[in-house]
């Protein structure tokens, strides 16, 4: 079965407005490599499957700043960038157009850049995907889809790290606000309303990397 006939638009859309990530419907080319549904369901059963991709994290990261990496930081930046395969779209279609994409484990997969190990592809399939012509309507509704995702993802979620609620669950609510963030800044030219993080991606614990200015750690100045 192919693509639903507005998801190819809607792809498109989303990787012009949001310029670091393609979005792709399913269905066009080679499926890419990982697979969300695979990875939680990896993750549900008590398994570890984004260990690789961290340590690929603190290699890349011990590359750049010329120093072992925490652990914290790959847990960390993994997470929030699997959250971001679920958020944007979500995000950015409730911004564009009156459509909800299926954003569950089963209709999300991608790809990875080969050196930073960032995502730089994903692919949007399922049978969710439907039309919410009122905004606000939409936006709860895009909400609900991507944190019904992503809390099974935060749940799950066992880096060998302690990781707090407030770090875990912040993640989440952090993630969602940047990525709508993002899309009312680049689509609709508003400005941004981003305050101060609950999570922290732990960087400042890198030599010459700094505390940025939406750190948590902010609020102890």
């Amino acid at each position: 079965m192919g693509a639903h006939p507005d998801l190819d638009d809607l792809a498109a859309d989303i990787t012009t407005h949001i310029g670091y990530v393609d979005v792709l419907a399913e269905g066009l080319g080679t499926a890419l490599p990982h697979s969300c549904a695979q990875i939680l369901t990896a993750q549900e059963a008590g398994e570890d499957p984004t260990a690789s991709w961290r340590e690929d994290v603190g290699r890349a990261q011990e590359r750049r700043y010329r120093s072992a990496a925490p652990p914290t930081v790959g847990a960390a930046f993994v997470m929030q960038w699997y959250l971001q395969v679920v958020a944007v779209p979500a995000a950015f279609a409730a911004v564009l157009r009156d459509w909800v994409p299926d954003v569950s484990p089963e209709a999300l997969r991608f790809d990875l850049d080969d050196v930073e190990r960032y995502p730089v592809a994903e692919s949007l399939g399922g049978s969710g995907i439907h039309r919410v012509p009122h905004p606000q309507m939409r936006l709860v509704e895009a909400r609900k889809a991507y944190e019904s995702h992503a809390m099974r993802f935060a749940d799950s979620y066992s880096p060998g790290v302690k990781m707090g609620s407030r770090q875990r669950y912040g993640l989440v609510r952090d993630t969602w606000a940047a990525s709508l963030d993002t899309a009312r800044t680049s689509v609709l030219g508003e400005p941004s309303r981003l305050g101060l993080r609950e999570s922290c991606c732990f960087l400042f614990a890198l030599p010459g990397a700094i505390t940025c200015s939406r750190c948590p750690r902010q609020r102890l100045r």
